[in-house]
């Protein structure tokens, strides 16, 4: 527990308002959602200034939550809030905003970088008033985001290693321009496999999610063409980014390469920097090719689910109505009546979510993009 001269709420302070908010909830049967948030500001913080940082950060989430939301700090680098009449989707999506909004804004108040963990506890109006275990629950919902943050940074850094490495074999004789682009690529991430036989170099290509191939200029036009059609061929390799050097003097035949085989054909004398720049550009060529494959499958899940929403839609009208009848015909029978409006506020409730899944499908997310037709 922390007392603040600026007098903002503590933890007996939010134990006290949240024994008067889960009171009134019971009475009007609502949901109430907690939050705690635990600021993770590093260790390098100025600490001289921290409690009065950390004041600015409190008024930074008041900012976020709502006006008749109730934030409290309740120690060091931990706050909590009340929300009242709220479901659980409602406490994830204010979680959310602050996740994204308060790493941006207070770094400039701790000196350092700082990230955002909060636990998220929804309270149905006929819970336990046990204050302890609410508060154990909750924390428990903390320790699982931070754990789950830190799961995601591992696999997030992970995809980023490996994302940055690229197979690139260069088929030829050895030379020093070669080595030079051999030598760059290296230092950019990038597997690099020098091989002067065919079947060496589609062996170093197999299992590589992204390859490209540079066919030097000693390469022969029928090994040449052997290589390429080899590899257009192959359902293992025939994603590979294909990029032939040929002599300045043999560059006005260059267009005679069968169509479909080779991506990019340079001159051998370009320069180095011209050669790797290729490279770099074919994988991302090859990024925006797995990205776009996509585009089919999210559109066809989506297709999906609106047919679902609207099948879903029939049978919550027929429920609702079904009940409304009951509800005018219902005489004298308080328990049959509180359970019919219990009923019609739960069916609502799902016919409220499935609406608002129907504007989301129906939202045209393709109309502006130049993936549309």
């Amino acid at each position: 527990m922390i007392e603040t001269e600026s007098g903002l709420g503590n933890m007996e302070d939010f134990i006290e308002d949240l024994k008067t908010t889960l009171a009134s909830a019971r009475e009007n049967k609502n949901q109430t959602t907690l939050l705690l948030v635990e600021l993770d500001s590093g260790k390098n913080a100025d600490k001289s200034s921290r409690g009065f940082n950390l004041e600015r950060v409190y008024n930074h989430i008041s900012k976020i939550l709502r006006n008749n939301d109730s934030l409290y700090r309740i120690a060091e680098n931990r706050f909590a809030a009340i929300l009242p009449t709220t479901y659980e989707a409602g406490g994830e999506a204010a979680a959310l905003r602050l996740k994204k909004q308060i790493p941006k804004r207070v770094p400039g108040y701790l000196n350092t970088p700082c990230s955002l963990s909060v636990g998220v506890l929804s309270v149905e109006p006929n819970e336990t008033t046990d204050h302890k275990n609410l508060f154990d629950s909750l924390e428990k919902d903390l320790f699982r985001d931070q754990d789950s943050r830190k799961l995601d940074f591992a696999s997030i850094k992970r995809e980023s290693k490996e994302g940055k490495t690229g197979h690139v074999v260069i088929l030829g004789d050895k030379s020093q321009e070669l080595d030079a682009v051999a030598s760059v690529l290296s230092l950019k991430d990038c597997k690099v496999h020098c091989i002067s036989t065919l079947e060496k170099g589609l062996h170093a290509l197999r299992g590589r999610e992204k390859g490209v191939l540079i066919v030097a200029s000693d390469i022969s036009s029928k090994s040449r063409l052997e290589t390429c059609t080899k590899i257009r061929l192959d359902r293992e390799l025939h994603d590979t980014y294909v990029i032939c050097l040929q002599e300045s003097s043999s560059m006005s035949h260059a267009n005679e390469n069968p169509p479909g085989l080779v991506d990019e054909i340079l001159p051998a004398d370009i320069g180095i920097d011209q050669i790797v720049r290729s490279i770099s550009a074919a994988f991302r060529i090859m990024d925006l090719k797995a990205e776009i494959s996509k585009i089919p499958v999210l559109l066809n899940i989506i297709d999906f689910v609106g047919r679902t929403s609207h099948q879903l839609n029939q049978p919550l009208q027929v429920i609702i109505g079904k009940i409304e009848i009951m509800l005018l015909n219902e005489k004298g029978d308080e328990n049959t009546s509180s359970a019919l409006k219990e009923i019609r506020k739960q069916a609502l409730r799902a016919a409220d979510i499935n609406q608002k899944i129907s504007r989301l499908v129906k939202h045209d997310i393709f109309s502006n993009s130049k993936f549309s037709n």
